[in-house]
């Protein structure tokens, strides 16, 4: 498909390496990375950034639907696809899609087990199955008293095969909620290894985790994974982890100006007329609005680049167009570069800043970013 506007979302595959190193870095010898790749990579575009990690050598995907690994299967990703979100309620249609696309499903309750059994058993294959335990998070996953349970049905059941257990921190930034689900974790972890032996993958480190070191291993001698999400495009999942090590944003929003208005002093700028120019002014208008997922929330508080140089968003951002206050910048003209979210000569609007001025997480920033955008990989 060709574009006919100017605004793109470029995706530094090289940054995409590094970030993933700098995972390694901070993991014991010989723990396997799932690379969460859900919600389109976080904004990234999952395929081909799945395609970039596994020539990196990464030892499985994480997403959060049937429809998201069907993707990654149909473009021809091989590693295992962990569905994190396992059936949600959909019975026989989801198990059925699961063991058509050689998917792997998390259990969370008793009532997923019949639909994949039977699945599995029309396909001739047998169903690898994670079972998630809740040691905090209570959203999804068992309890475990419920979790023992649930081992023991799995356990009974030729059609399925038990290959990994895993939970899910709630606030890996606090340390002690962390070493609470840590505890309640390893306990669990006992009691499977005598009742099934050491051959079952343990994952619950995020990325959170991974940059604070710990909580990583449930025990000594379990096989283990770890779930970067976040940090493997180059964000800090909590603001006191910028700086714990040296991540590369892999995402860069860029666009042009395509029309410049002088306007008088007291002009009022897009709907609601929520802001009016203090002095005559230079107003730029760059084609991004929240349709492409630029957040409505920085009308009158984000920051563009151009040349290198901050300029104000103001007034109210569009479903298609926002304004930048180019007053100051008496040569910007038609065609100028705008970046939205990255660098530019040595400056930078990041994830983090945006997030912060929208009142949001910098998680949204990225995921929000739309279909409509294309992006361009590069190295």
């Amino acid at each position: 498909m060709e574009f006919y506007r100017p605004t793109i979302a470029e995706i530094a595959l090289k940054s995409l390496d590094h970030n993933l190193a700098a995972v390694r870095a901070r993991i014991p010898a010989g723990t396997g990375v799932m690379a969460m790749v859900k919600a389109d990579a976080y904004g990234h575009g999952a395929v081909s950034v799945a395609r970039r990690l596994t020539k990196a050598g990464v030892e499985a995907f994480g997403v959060a639907t049937v429809e998201e690994g069907s993707e990654l299967r149909e473009a021809g990703i091989a590693q295992p696809i962990v569905v994190m979100g396992g059936l949600m309620g959909q019975g026989a249609r989801a198990a059925g899609a699961i063991m058509a696309s050689s998917l792997v499903p998390v259990i969370h309750t008793v009532d997923t087990i019949a639909p994949l059994e039977r699945a599995a058993k029309s396909s001739g294959k047998r169903c690898p199955v994670h079972l998630k335990v809740d040691t905090g998070m209570t959203r999804l996953g068992a309890l475990p008293g419920q979790a023992r349970m649930l081992l023991e049905r799995i356990g009974q059941s030729s059609p399925l095969q038990l290959q990994g257990i895993m939970t899910h921190l709630a606030f890996a930034a606090d340390a002690e909620a962390t070493r609470a689900q840590w505890v309640a974790f390893s306990k669990f972890a006992g009691e499977v290894r005598d009742r099934v032996g050491p051959d079952v993958t343990w994952h619950m480190a995020n990325s959170a985790a991974i940059l604070r070191g710990e909580p990583i291993t449930v025990a000594t001698g379990m096989k283990t994974w770890v779930r970067p999400g976040i940090m493997l495009y180059g964000i800090a999942p909590y603001p006191e982890d910028i700086g714990r090590c040296e991540l590369i944003p892999v995402m860069r929003l860029k666009s042009q100006v395509v029309l410049i208005k002088q306007v008088r002093a007291g002009t009022a700028i897009s709907y609601g007329c929520t802001w009016r120019a203090a002095r005559p002014s230079r107003i730029a208008v760059v084609p991004i609005g929240y349709a492409d997922g630029y957040p409505w929330a920085l009308t009158n508080s984000g920051m563009v680049l151009i040349e290198g140089v901050r300029y104000p968003v103001v007034g109210r951002v569009t479903m298609d167009f926002l304004m930048v206050d180019v007053t100051d910048g008496a040569r910007i003209g038609i065609g100028a570069e705008v970046v939205l979210l990255g660098t530019q000569a040595g400056a930078a609007v990041s994830a983090e800043e945006l997030a912060t001025l929208a009142g949001t997480i910098p998680y949204e920033i990225v995921c929000r970013v739309s279909k409509r955008m294309p992006r361009e990989y590069y190295d």
